[in-house]
């Protein structure tokens, strides 16, 4: 095992008991979670095979199952992370794995889960080529990972930062907060640039859907108070336009799925239609229906395919 790994599993052996409680406790963070969740159910199907790649103690696992999702699988590389999971599903479809060698067949899930595990790698490129291989051609992989441009980090923002930190040491003595201190991390813990997470995902996939989200209430993910929770989310509302704190991202490696053609379709049509002095044939311009019609059967050959209870391993 390389030496890397092996320090990933001993900060997560440390940090496994006290994970959930470190950063899941408060209405904020399980705000953060409740908003990546719903991205997660708008792109997975209840009835065909869901991973969650670097799933932990099972954040997003627990809400799939919960939600109906029955075919779902976790794999992490900390044991650890895994019993603690386990604790809250024994029913859990739970395996200690390498995300850089998945112990599964080709094309074998329509979905899969990454959610902020890439800052944790020195080379996260090898996770995404694993991940491309054991996808489906017509599935998509949901990430989310954390933004190092967020407008509160940067230099020129030095006095915003040092009021939001006056303010957040208030709040957390008015909430009488106890911080959990954190195991040392390592120096290839990182956040990633818009440019740098762009570039990574589109060395493998098509990227379908790319936001930040939460510009303000990262700062008091430890607040406990429901109350204040909800005023803080809606200041969070109100700074849409500046970069949040975590990427949401939803990408395929299968450019020419029925939604990406449907979407190039209708951008053809406003395109011919912004420019009256452009005449193309009718033949010519329903030409992409076929091949929508092509996708969309394929997707369903899938869906029966899954039903039958093809395997995974």
């Amino acid at each position: 095992m390389e030496p890397w790994k092996q320090a990933e599993m001993v900060y997560e052996e440390t940090m496994a008991p006290r994970y959930d409680f470190h950063y899941y406790r408060s209405p904020v963070s399980r705000a953060h979670l409740r908003e990546f969740f719903k991205l997660v159910r708008r792109h997975a199907l209840r009835h065909q095979w869901i991973l969650d790649v670097g799933g932990g103690t099972g954040a997003v696992t627990e809400r799939l199952l919960n939600h109906g999702y029955t075919h779902v699988v976790t794999v992490d590389l900390s044991p650890a992370m895994l019993r603690e999971a386990r604790k809250k599903m024994p029913a859990l479809r739970a395996i200690v794995c390498d995300g850089e060698h998945l112990p599964f067949k080709d094309d074998a899930f329509r979905t899969i889960i990454c959610s902020s595990v890439l800052h944790h790698l020195p080379f996260p490129d090898r996770m995404l080529k694993e991940i491309k291989r054991a996808v489906a051609p017509y599935g998509v992989l949901i990430a989310q990972e954390p933004n190092q441009n967020h407008f509160l980090t940067r230099p020129e923002s030095y006095p915003v930062n040092s009021i939001s930190t006056m303010l957040m040491h208030y709040l957390y003595r008015i909430e009488c907060y106890e911080p959990v201190g954190e195991p040392p991390i390592h120096e290839y813990h990182r956040a990633f640039t818009r440019q740098e997470i762009v570039r990574l995902f589109t060395d493998q996939f098509s990227i379908l859907y790319f936001r930040s989200e939460f510009a303000f209430s990262c700062l008091f993910s430890k607040l406990r108070s429901p109350i204040m929770a909800r005023i803080i989310l809606a200041m969070d509302r109100c700074l849409r336009r500046k970069d949040g704190s975590v990427f949401h991202i939803v990408c395929s490696k299968t450019d020419v799925g029925h939604r990406n053609l449907l979407k190039n379709y209708f951008r053809f049509l406003e395109t011919l239609r912004e420019d009256p002095d452009q005449r193309m044939p009718g033949l010519i311009l329903f030409s992409f229906l076929p091949l929508i019609v092509l996708g969309r059967a394929y997707e369903l050959y899938e869906r029966i395919r899954s039903k039958l209870g093809k395997s995974i391993y």
